[in-house]
């Protein structure tokens, strides 16, 4: 079973998750901390393309949608009325890693299934499905490190301000990066996004800067849209999975690294919510694999895309959960 294969724990020693069964089909919500960029819309399209498959369909309900703005009392607000409204699980990305942990465990006193993915909470009422944040983090600082050999400038582009995701992804490259004392950083906030991540590093360049590589965590095309627009050659970047990132990366044959944050995740959440409703075993925290990409497995049309978007994420295939989508019919799921 695809769910088996895909649903791994999240390390050695981790419970299995122990819920209540009840039958279907199922009322399903998604609280979303954040709508501003496009890798959270295209999240929403995933789930929305994923619940429509005749073999999901049969088990979902219904599937609602709501996003708070990032703005913590609001996604509370919305925790509360779901709650109220009696669904039977909520897929959470949230705010805050701790904020609105009072919220869900009055979700899951009754009887309310929570989980929780990519920005995930520290109450362990809520399942946590992810990818790791800290590894990729890791993985974006030693491809720096390998081709700066630990000197030079170094411009950081974090997501947003406060999240689990960012808050990991920057814990683990300032520990590579902390021995290199000759390695001089310039930390921006593009909040995962193309426009914003475009902006910010143009400041940064009109600051002085020139950087002898990037770290990127989202809003990749864009940062290296800035430094082309600069006059400047695109140094080595390790980024996320945007197709425009990768499409300057085949074109332009600069080093790069791109490791994506699968939209997915949101699909792969509701497969466990209802795994677990229907009794199925299913571990309470669940590790994702990390879909990576260099410049020698760029693949036109397989893990890019030369004739769609710049902005879309590419990620959106994981084929040990049995999860293949077709590109334009995610991108036509209205949010």
């Amino acid at each position: 079973m695809a769910a088996e294969a895909c649903l791994k724990p999240w390390q050695d020693g981790t419970k299995p998750a122990r819920w209540p069964t009840k039958p279907g089909p199922y009322k399903i919500a998604i609280s979303n901390s954040y709508i501003g960029n496009t890798w959270r819309t295209e999240m929403v399209q995933v789930a929305k393309s994923y619940v429509s498959r005749p073999e999901v369909a049969k088990d979902v309900a219904s599937l609602r949608v709501a996003s708070a703005g990032n703005d913590v009392a609001a996604q509370i607000a919305q925790l509360n009325e779901m709650t109220l409204a009696g669904v039977d699980a909520i897929i959470l990305n949230a705010a805050s890693p701790t904020g609105l942990n009072s919220a869900i465990n009055q979700a899951a006193a009754a009887g309310i299934l929570v989980v929780s993915f990519d920005n995930v909470v520290t109450t362990p009422k809520a399942i946590k499905l992810n990818q790791d944040q800290y590894q990729m983090g890791k993985a974006w600082a030693q491809f720096v490190l390998d081709q700066t050999g630990g000197k030079g400038s170094v411009l950081m582009v974090r997501g947003v301000a406060g999240t689990f995701v960012d808050q990991e992804r920057t814990r683990a490259a300032m520990e590579l990066f902390k021995p290199y004392p000759d390695l001089k950083l310039t930390e921006v906030y593009g909040e995962w996004d193309d426009g914003t991540g475009q902006k910010v590093t143009a400041n940064a360049l009109a600051a002085g800067g020139k950087f002898d590589a990037v770290w990127s965590q989202g809003g990749t095309t864009g940062v290296c849209r800035a430094i082309q627009q600069a006059g400047q050659k695109i140094p080595p970047t390790a980024g996320e999975a945007e197709n425009g990132f990768r499409k300057l990366a085949y074109e332009l044959k600069f080093p790069m690294l791109s490791i994506g944050q699968s939209p997915t995740l949101s699909a792969l959440s509701i497969m466990a919510a209802v795994n677990i409703l229907k009794g199925e075993p299913t571990p309470s925290e669940i590790s994702i694999p990390l879909p990576v990409v260099t410049n020698e497995t760029l693949e036109p049309g397989k893990n890019f895309f030369p004739d769609l978007p710049d902005s879309l994420f590419t990620a959106i295939n994981i084929g040990a959960c049995g999860l293949e989508f077709d590109v334009n019919e995610v991108l036509a799921q209205k949010v």
